[in-house]
C-alpha cells in the first residue's frame, strides 16, 4: 500500500478540528412532524374569503337584467348612477321597472311626477334591452310624455377593447 501523503493528513485533521466532518459522525434523524404553519395560513386565507361574502349581499342593486345596446361613440351619463334618478327599465320580454319596482305603463306618468316632487332630475334615463321589441319601447315614449319630462336619454354600453 501506498503512503498517504503528509499535507492530507494535516488538512483532513483541520477539517475535522472544525467540525466539517461531524456530520458523518452524527446519527441520522428523520424529521416526522407537520409544521402547522402553512396549515394556519391556508386556513385563515379561507376564512377571510368566506367570511368576507357573508356580509355582501347577493341581490344585484336592480331586479331587472336587461343587456343593454352596444355603440361605437356613447357618452357618459354619471347623473344616471344616483339614487333619486328616473330610471326606467324595458326588458327583453316586455316588462318594465321604475327602479326598483315593476309598474304597468299608466302608473309611470304619476311615478315620473312623484320623483320630480321629490328632488330628481327633470331627466329619465331608459335601460332598453338590445333585444327588446320597437314597439315596446314606442309604446312607452308617450307614458314619459304624458308626465311633462322631455329630457330622455337611453342608456348604452360601449364595446369592450383590449389594449392590443
Amino acid at each position: 500500500m501506498g503512503r498517504v501523503h503528509p499535507q492530507s493528513e494535516k488538512t483532513s485533521m483541520a477539517f475535522l478540528r472544525k467540525g466539517f466532518l461531524k456530520s458523518a459522525n452524527r446519527r441520522n434523524e428523520l424529521l416526522c412532524r407537520l409544521d402547522p404553519a402553512p396549515f394556519a395560513a391556508i386556513v385563515f386565507a379561507l376564512l377571510y374569503i368566506f367570511l368576507g361574502q357573508i356580509g355582501t349581499p347577493d341581490v344585484p342593486p336592480y331586479k331587472w337584467n336587461v343587456d343593454r345596446v352596444t355603440l361605437q361613440h356613447a357618452q357618459k351619463l354619471p347623473k344616471a348612477n344616483r339614487e333619486d334618478a328616473i330610471l326606467i327599465a324595458l326588458t327583453r320580454d316586455g316588462s318594465l321597472y321604475f327602479r326598483n319596482s315593476r309598474v304597468v305603463p299608466n302608473q309611470l306618468p304619476n311615478k315620473i311626477r312623484d320623483a320630480v316632487l321629490n328632488g330628481a332630475e327633470k331627466r329619465v334615463y331608459l335601460a332598453v334591452d338590445a333585444r327588446a321589441k320597437y314597439g315596446d319601447v314606442s309604446a312607452l315614449l308617450p307614458y314619459i310624455q304624458l308626465s311633462g319630462i322631455e329630457n330622455v336619454s337611453f342608456l348604452t354600453e360601449t364595446p369592450y377593447r383590449s389594449g392590443f
